[in-house]
């Protein structure tokens, strides 16, 4: 029983030290805030309404923080002045002597044809032996055609829509003597030379062969 008493004792005191402690600070924090310390945090809280840490406050923060910011630079425009532009020279007159092309050459003309003549149908072969492309007749063996290697020994002037002397280069068949008779065998360059006909599709032209050349 004496212990229960003196347990009893002790926790009593014990809880009267600690209420002793926590009254006065109680007290303390329930004293009303003087006037002058209210009129100073009302004067903070309209200069800094952004203490506020909640969203309302960062919002305000943000708008004040942009408010301060000056007004945004504009990017700077470097205009390069244009390149001058090279003027155009003028040509320089030249007192040198111009040289002028040279007139083609006059085409060659047959002489007047002398001797007998003889009227007919002329057609074209391909070549004779030795001639190449060479503008060149062959004549009927009557006429006096045979083959002769250049140069020639005899000319006679063909005409047609024009005249040329050609070399007698060779002899033809010619049909002679038949219905289907022909004067001469004219070369192609022969043709070209005598005639303005598509040879592709004319093979035949009327022609006067002057057999004295």
């Amino acid at each position: 029983m004496p212990d229960l008493l003196r347990r009893v004792a002790v926790r009593t005191v014990a809880f009267a030290i600690v209420m002793a402690l926590v009254v006065p600070l109680s007290a303390r924090s329930a004293t009303p805030i003087a006037p002058e310390t209210r009129r100073l945090l009302a004067a903070a809280s309209e200069l800094f309404p952004f203490v506020d840490r909640g969203p309302a406050g960062r919002e305000a923060s943000a708008a004040l923080s942009l408010q301060e910011v000056g007004p945004v630079i504009g990017v700077e425009t470097l205009e390069v002045p244009a390149a001058p532009t090279p003027g155009v020279v003028a040509p320089k007159a030249s007192f040198g002597t111009v040289a002028t092309p040279a007139p083609p050459p006059a085409p060659v003309v047959a002489p007047p044809p002398t001797g007998e003549t003889i009227s007919g149908r002329a057609t074209w072969y391909c070549c004779t032996s030795g001639w190449g492309s060479a503008a060149v007749v062959a004549l009927p063996g009557p006429l006096g055609g045979h083959y002769d290697p250049p140069p020639a020994a005899r000319y006679v002037t063909v005409c047609a829509d024009r005249c040329a002397r050609l070399p007698v280069a060779d002899y033809c068949d010619c049909y002679w003597g038949t219905s289907d008779q022909r004067v001469a065998d004219l070369s192609p360059a022969a043709w070209a030379a005598v005639s303005d006909a598509d040879r592709s599709f004319v093979g035949v032209i009327p022609v006067t062969v002057h057999l004295g050349g």
